[in-house]
């Protein structure tokens, strides 16, 4: 049985399968394996020196030749294994890939009852369409041809005739029995008694309504109005109706005199009640102005202590800026100051130092990161004195360049990480001073 181990190049430690940096020395290199027989249970001690023997050497992987027509450097038992595939068949589903399917699902869902709903209701209003529809329009009648002719039939004399007695019973149900008619060839001939002229003319309207009739012949009499006999009075009775009518002018005259002054009364009452509501409704608007008239000058009030309190911040943010550029100045004369830097750092790198600005520079490996500048004072546009107070990381830390008018009084210090593997946090402080 075969098993694979790869080895350190720099410190021999044993390490797992296509590990590129040691843990325990943090080299970087490629990988080296060693093939050896697994020693199986049950084997003597004679055959240790033999096994050992056949045990194969550490040879360093490199890359195979890209064509099989070039020679292979390596030996003909070499054995390449691929990494173990440790990773999951499919993909694991992250939180955020979750709530991005949760939200989907429950977009669907909403999508799906909002569609719901509005097929129901669709359906409702059409069901009370047809409804309707179905109430409005009569239904057809069963014994109807198909084919119906193009103009009605006529109506014949006799059908003419019940029609119109059926009309003029429900037009004047007790008075019917006094109506006599004839119809023939849709003519109607109407006889008899009415009470008044209304009467007659109302049967003769009713009459001219039914489906058929063709003219109407009114012939009803109206009855005579009864005549008014006079009647003769003796002198008491005389006395007696003109007390009676006297009384009665008298008592319509009071009627008429209460109705006035009640009426008066009522006008009185209205025109009370609308100068009461004129005087509430003129107090409403005195009001109104008022409340009106104080909310500008409130309004003016807050304005001006708006305009105060802007000025007053723009009078403090100016004492500020003021107090920000002599304190600027103040710094800019100091004869000495202090500028401390800290990042993480993979390769060669040079941090610049300008005023009081810090930029980085990347050459080779990882960009940096986490780069952070701290400066006590700026650092005069003139030529300073600069050194290193105090340093902190792996590799080497230099000044490569001080200010001066040929490079814009730049400060220039490098990091150099290239002989380590990964990245490490460097810190430094740099110090400068005018010369006097």
């Amino acid at each position: 049985m075969q098993t694979k181990q790869g080895i350190c190049s720099a410190c021999g430690q044993r390490l797992s399968q296509n590990v590129l940096i040691c843990p325990h020395c943090g080299a970087r290199q490629e990988t080296v394996w060693e093939s050896r027989r697994s020693q199986a249970s049950g084997n003597t001690e004679a055959e240790q020196p033999q096994r050992e023997q056949e045990t194969r050497p550490v040879i360093p992987i490199e890359r195979p030749p890209l064509s099989r027509s070039q020679p292979s450097p390596y030996p003909a038992d070499l054995v390449y294994l691929a990494p173990p595939n440790d990773l999951p068949r499919f993909s694991r589903f992250t939180p955020y890939h979750l709530t991005l399917l949760a939200a989907g699902l429950a977009l669907v869902f909403l999508i799906s009852a909002v569609g719901y709903l509005l097929w129901r209701q669709q359906t409702r209003e059409e069901q009370n369409l047809a409804h309707q529809l179905a109430l409005i329009q009569p239904s057809p009648s069963p014994t109807l041809a198909v084919d119906l002719p193009p103009t009605p039939a006529p109506i014949d004399d006799q059908t003419i005739a019940q029609a119109v007695k059926a009309a003029l019973m429900e037009y004047n149900p007790q008075g019917a029995a006094h109506y006599q008619f004839e119809v023939k060839d849709g003519v109607v001939t109407l006889s008899g008694e009415a009470e008044n002229q209304p009467e007659k003319d109302g049967a003769e309207n009713v009459i001219k309504a039914v489906a058929g009739v063709r003219w109407v012949i009114n012939k009803l009499s109206v009855k005579a109005e009864p005549q008014v006999v006079p009647v003769k009075l003796n002198e008491v009775e005389a006395k007696r109706l003109e007390e009676a009518l006297r009384q009665q002018l008298l008592e319509e005259q009071q009627r008429r005199e209460e109705e006035q002054r009640h009426q008066a009364e009522l006008e009185a009452q209205r025109e009370a009640e609308r100068q009461r509501r004129e005087l509430v409704l003129a107090q409403q608007r005195a009001e109104e102005a008022a409340l009106r008239k104080a909310a500008e000058e409130q309004l003016q009030r807050e304005a001006a202590e708006y305009e105060r309190r802007q000025e007053e911040r723009r009078r403090l943010e100016a004492e500020r800026r003021a107090r920000a550029e002599q304190a600027r100045l103040l710094a800019s004369t100091l004869p000495t100051g202090t500028v401390a830097w800290s990042g993480i750092v993979d390769g060669v790198v040079e941090v610049l130092f300008s005023g009081s600005s810090a930029s980085v520079r990347h050459f080779n490996g990882e960009p940096p990161r986490e780069a952070h500048a701290s400066f006590s004072a700026p650092i005069p546009r003139s030529p300073v004195n600069v050194k290193l107070l105090s340093t902190s990381g792996r590799g080497t830390i230099e000044i490569v360049q001080e200010p001066s008018a040929a490079n814009g009084y730049t400060t220039i210090v490098r990091i150099d990480d290239s002989n380590n593997s990964g990245s490490k946090r460097y810190a430094f402080t740099l110090r400068w001073l005018v010369p006097e």
